[in-house]
């Protein structure tokens, strides 16, 4: 019973407020591709915040929303980390070209792409990630515990020898990642759009194979991104059928569907229930399937999730959030 009371508890206590905030930074050198031999782009949960690349003759001036002395300033530190992202990735792209002897191929085209976030969560837990890919391949990333860099190919090493032996820049990054990451979330997620609740649409949609029927739980219309979706069987046990995918909408909102594959025998004998959890609804919404018989859609309050979760003991993991990819700089 112990994981049920913690995941009620948690369930309870998920206000609008208690987002997950996220900062992260994507940028890209790249040769022969058309594309601008350098671009930047920072968002806060999904939300495009700065964005910056070669081709334009300034960097994108300090935005009306960011009013305070404090918000100008790390606005200023975007220009000066974007330059440092520009120098490094040059490098890093010379090197990986002639580590991979890319250098005067017939195509030469290559990409170079850095990635990092920083994560707030609402009990305080702090997570960072930096790394880069070459080619869209994984490069090399950085290692904060120990403060230097792992190489993730032996073409990556000299990239690696060459950052390690700049001792200041290295605990500059590590410094970044630290209170001033923690202070820049905290400005940044007044920004418009950050706070954007959107509830999530729920339909369920079968189809008959030999032997089974396949039964989807389709979820489109949310944001922000984070959802957890799962189908419970008639005793209420969890019905594990795989890891949720999340796919971008075209209006900026989010979908997801997660299927069930129910025995021909079992059809009209068994219910399964597909339940949606999201921070823009108090509980959750939940949609059960029946077979032959007539399916319904309930929105069932906390005394209901009460029980279901305590039926469903062991299931504590449902709740642990999608592996972190973030970081800043």
């Amino acid at each position: 019973m112990k994981y049920p009371c913690i995941l009620l508890l948690l369930l309870q206590q998920v206000k609008a407020d208690d987002l997950r905030y996220d900062s992260c930074v994507y940028w890209m050198v790249s040769e022969g591709f058309g594309l601008p031999q350098f671009s930047e782009r920072r968002v806060m949960n999904d939300v495009t915040l700065y964005h910056h690349d070669s081709s334009l003759d300034s960097k994108m001036p300090c935005p009306d929303w960011l009013n305070t002395t404090a918000g100008k300033e790390y606005w200023k530190i975007f220009y000066h980390w974007t330059e440092y992202n520009r120098d490094v990735s040059t490098l890093g792209l010379q090197l990986a070209t002639e580590q991979f002897n890319q250098t005067g191929s017939l195509t030469d085209r290559n990409i170079y792409q850095g990635f990092g976030c920083c994560s707030l969560y609402p009990n305080g837990t702090y997570r960072t990630l930096l790394a880069h890919a070459f080619n869209g391949k994984d490069f090399i990333s950085f290692d904060f515990h120990t403060k230097t860099f792992v190489a993730a190919v032996p073409q990556a090493v000299l990239y690696k020898s060459l950052r390690d032996k700049d001792l200041a820049n290295i605990e500059d990054i590590v410094a970044l990642y630290k209170t001033p990451c923690l202070e820049r979330l905290k400005i940044l997620k007044d920004a418009p759009r950050v706070k954007t609740r959107k509830a999530p649409e729920v339909r369920i949609i079968e189809k008959k194979n030999t032997g089974s029927v396949t039964v989807t739980c389709h979820v489109t219309g949310f944001y922000p991104r984070e959802v957890q979706v799962f189908w419970l069987g008639s005793d209420l046990q969890p019905v594990d059928e795989g890891v949720t995918e999340i796919l971008p909408n075209g209006d900026g909102t989010y979908q997801t569907r997660k299927s069930v594959i129910v025995p021909e025998e079992d059809v009209g004998k068994q219910n399964y229930s597909c339940v949606v959890l999201h921070i823009s609804i108090p509980n959750n919404i939940t949609t059960v399937w029946a077979g032959e018989k007539a399916g319904g859609v309930a929105v069932w309050g906390s005394v209901c999730v009460c029980i279901l979760l305590a039926a469903a003991v062991g299931f504590g993991v449902w709740w642990c959030r999608r592996k972190t990819r973030d970081a800043v700089i």
